[in-house]
């Protein structure tokens, strides 16, 4: 009778010392997590900030299209990625510990000196691998207020300089078209000086005409008496 109560413990205890290398190795097999982001186009200067559980070993790995600097740094707590150079870059940050770690990474993207997307996100595992593409590109530039006072002054200016030679080429026209006038009723005016000048010469022609023909004709009625 106390033989199968002392073999109903041992029974357990056997089970569960079997049961243990099967555990410990689906932990391991669980405990690597890959997060490959989507890519993002970042005004300079670019920053990534990744936030994580503390551990002694942390790697960053950049490549770039060209041959542009950045600077990646890392803590036992964050992973920092600074770029101003306009390129595209691939990070690749690993994050390892001794056993799976339950906990949330937060990530942070920044641009032109302001936060552009927060991500959070959760993962149990020993091995997070977090790769990141962005493509650093020119921040657009707002003109300043007095930028826009002076365009518009240079604007106004220019158009008052355009109205201003527009009047200066109708005055000159008007002046050439007052000269061209000028000279015509001048020429007219000698014209018609000439033609009564002529006319009055040719009454005067007539006249005198007249005058002699009445006088030769009164002479001749005298002779012929």
């Amino acid at each position: 009778m106390k033989m199968p109560k002392l073999f109903i413990p041992l029974f357990f205890f056997i089970l569960l010392v079997s049961n243990l290398p099967f555990v410990q190795a689906q932990q391991e097999t669980v405990g690597s997590a890959n997060v490959r982001f989507p890519s993002y186009e970042l005004y300079a200067p670019a920053k990534i900030i990744v936030n994580f559980v503390y551990t002694n070993n942390v790697t960053v790995n950049v490549k770039t299209l060209g041959t542009s600097l950045y600077r990646a740094t890392t803590s036992p707590v964050q992973a920092l990625f600074e770029a101003e150079a306009f390129d595209v870059y691939t990070i690749t940050i690993d994050i390892n510990y001794v056993v799976p770690v339950n906990q949330t990474i937060i990530v942070g993207l920044y641009e032109g000196g302001r936060a552009a997307k927060g991500i959070e996100f959760d993962v149990v595992a020993d091995h997070i691998s977090l790769i990141f593409r962005i493509s650093v590109v020119e921040a657009p530039r707002y003109p300043t207020s007095e930028e826009l006072a002076n365009a518009m002054w240079e604007r106004l200016q220019g158009s008052l300089n355009e109205f201003t030679a527009q009047q200066q080429g109708l005055i000159a026209k008007m002046g050439e078209t007052i000269i061209v006038v000028g000279s015509v009723a001048i020429i007219g005016f000698v014209v018609c000086i000439v033609a009564l000048i002529s006319v009055f010469y040719m009454h005067r022609k007539v006249a005198e005409l007249s005058e002699w023909g009445i006088r030769h004709e009164t002479e001749h009625r005298k002779g012929g008496n």
